[in-house]
């Protein structure tokens, strides 16, 4: 659009008088320093976006951060709940398995007790029975001779008893026989019982030396599994408070989000009943210049033109921003001026105050005042003083050029000391550097 404007006052300078001409390269010069101004805005703008997205950008940084840590955390206290639920399990079949090698140990003591006892009874048994094979041995040898058959043969009195006496000595030496045979046996149950002592000896050693082994596994996996809990424990401190710090951050970006976006909606609500006012003053502008045209009342004549409200240089220019407050693209319907607070401000021209408000009804233009100049080069000419910290006329109050009006504040939706001035011709903003 600046361009438009440029290319349309170089093709205006080609066919104007030299008279007109000069005008012309003023106009160019102006629109120039507007585009320069706008420019300059916009890069502001752009600056102040960039800087408000790097803090957003940290800010989502750092919780970008605290949540992975979070989730390390969560990773590494499950890996340790699971660890410590398999050494829980080691632990409670290494319990059983103990338990299971206790009860063959106590089998394989009670084995080797019996066995002990087996020896030592046959052991007893057999000390007997060889005593007794030696009585009946030694009382047959030193009766073992020829004369103990004659002997017994010449003392019976009948072939009956000496029968009998016949039957008895081969009872006494068969008697014999039985009793050896006894003892063989009793020899040979004793080394049985001495083997099985033997075995359920080296059983029951085994058995020990794998309850001992047991013993230290158990001892190891209950080590395992203590250090483990503490592990998680400390880990379940650690999830816990990152857990606080990302639910703080979380809480905190949401009621800084909350904040931005409910100033925003008051900001957009407030720009907007602005707007419907603006547009209003625009129609209560109209509407006087139609009923004063109505009414056929002489209307006040401008031929000198305009002088500059505050003594102050040009800043945001008429036309689309950045705004600094509402952080979107809107329309600037003035110009801006960057004087001082408590900075006196003038009639432009000879006029009269038509309209006044106060900060808490103008909806963002703080306080307030419209002054008419009457008829400018055949169009009615009224300027609006906006954000004044001070205004000392009155509404129906005539004004002379160059008279104090009211003083620069920072009333309304305002980001710092300045004039904003708003030119309605007809009733219509245009550019106020045009009039100035």
């Amino acid at each position: 659009m600046a361009a438009a404007t440029v290319l349309a006052l170089a093709l205006a300078l080609a066919s104007a008088t030299p008279s007109s001409a000069d005008n012309l390269y003023d106009q160019r010069d102006k629109v120039r320093k507007s585009i320069s101004a706008t420019k300059a805005a916009i890069k502001d703008g752009k600056k102040e976006v960039a800087q408000r997205t790097e803090v957003l950008q940290e800010s989502e940084q750092k919780l970008s951060v605290a949540q992975d840590e979070l989730t390390k955390a969560q990773s590494f206290l499950n890996n340790a709940e699971e660890k410590l639920a398999q050494v829980k399990r080691s632990l409670a079949a290494a319990k059983a398995k103990d338990a299971a090698i206790a009860k063959e140990l106590k089998k394989a003591q009670d084995e080797l007790a019996a066995s002990i006892a087996r020896v030592a009874q046959g052991e007893t048994d057999l000390a007997q029975q060889q005593r007794l094979i030696g009585t009946v041995v030694s009382t047959a040898y030193q009766q073992q001779s020829g004369l103990v058959t004659f002997a017994l043969l010449a003392s019976s009195t009948s072939p009956r008893e000496i029968a009998d006496r016949v039957q008895w000595t081969d009872t006494i030496f068969d008697s014999t026989s039985s009793e050896m045979e006894r003892l063989r046996e009793l020899q040979v149950q004793l080394e049985q019982a001495k083997a099985a002592r033997t075995d359920a000896e080296a059983k029951v050693a085994e058995q020990k030396r794998q309850t001992e082994a047991q013993v230290a596994a158990v001892k190891a996996l209950a080590d395992q599994a203590r250090a483990l809990a503490d592990e998680a424990a400390e880990r379940r401190a650690d999830v816990a408070a990152k857990v606080s710090k990302v639910k703080g951050l979380v809480a905190e970006s949401r009621e800084l989000r909350d904040e931005a976006v409910d100033e925003l909606e008051a900001d957009k609500a407030q720009y907007d009943r602005l707007q419907a006012q603006e547009e209003s003053i625009s129609a209560k502008i109209k509407a006087q210049i139609a009923k004063d045209k109505a009414s056929g009342k002489k209307t006040q004549v401008n031929s000198k033109g305009f002088m500059r409200p505050v003594d102050a240089k040009p800043g945001s220019p008429f036309g689309l921003r950045y705004h600094p407050i509402l952080h979107y693209w809107r329309m600037h319907w003035g110009q801006d001026f960057g004087a001082r607070c408590g900075a006196p401000l003038y009639a432009m021209a000879d006029g009269k105050v038509t309209q006044i408000l106060k900060t808490a009804n103008s909806h963002g233009l703080g306080n307030w005042t419209v002054i008419d100049y009457g008829s400018y080069k055949g169009s009615n000419i009224r300027s609006g003083y906006a954000h004044q910290s001070k205004i000392i006329v009155k509404v129906g109050q005539h004004v002379k050029r160059g008279q104090v009006v009211g003083y620069v504040g920072t009333t309304g939706l305002s980001t710092g000391c300045h004039l904003h001035l708003q030119i309605y011709k007809n009733g219509v903003r245009v550019n106020p550097i045009n009039y100035v």
